[in-house]
């Protein structure tokens, strides 16, 4: 059989739409065939709802812009496409993603499947962990990195990034349920887990 006859016709409509996503793109349309190991016209199965898949395409761009700073940054020059498995939910929580706090939370976790020396690591519950969190917790879990494993309480995290106790205190109960912090019995404070840990030694720079 001919390349031709296996090809699948798409109509015009797909056509104009994976101009626009390449679009989208922009500088970083190569680096996706190097992350993905697929063309960026494939993406358009990923993105769904119409004009959304634009809009989706442009947060993927910003998040693949950074993935890229990020290996530059490590001095990573050989990329393995990242596993399907971890790539997938990837996409779909950073195609829907604006914030910017969160963005660079996907970025990490993208250029880690990317990374030959970080993808074994690379876990799906990293990925449900992010798609569960808010702006305030990226920060908070940040600020927990820098303290070293000492534990704190919401006060003193409040005063540490210039957010409200109260704030504070709800990202650190939200950390908590999804596993990257415990709380310290006996005390007002808090810790991070050895997910963590893990978490943000992947995710992280």
């Amino acid at each position: 059989m001919s390349d031709k006859g296996s090809m699948i016709p798409i109509s015009d409509e797909q056509a104009n739409l994976g101009q626009e996503i390449i679009k989208a793109l922009g500088g970083v349309a190569v680096f996706v065939k190097e992350a993905l190991g697929s063309t960026p016209q494939d993406l358009i199965g990923y993105l769904g709802g119409d004009w959304l898949r634009v809009r989706r395409a442009e947060n993927i761009a910003k998040i693949m812009t950074r993935s890229k700073e990020k290996l530059e940054a490590r001095g990573v020059k050989d990329h393995a496409p990242a596993s399907l498995t971890v790539a997938l939910p990837i996409l779909r929580g950073a195609a829907n993603e604006s914030r910017e706090a969160l963005q660079d939370l996907w970025a990490g976790l993208l250029a880690a499947a990317i990374d030959p020396s970080r993808s074994n690591g690379v876990r799906q519950s990293f990925a449900e962990a992010i798609s569960k969190m808010e702006p305030p917790d990226a920060l908070v879990l940040s600020h927990f990195k820098k303290l070293s494993g000492s534990t704190a309480n919401y006060n003193q995290i409040a005063g540490y990034i210039s957010i409200s106790p109260d704030v504070a205190d709800i990202s650190m109960g939200n950390l908590a349920k999804l596993g990257l912090l415990a709380f310290q019995p006996g005390i007002a404070g808090a810790y991070l887990t050895s997910f963590g840990r893990e978490f943000l030694r992947i995710v992280t720079d």
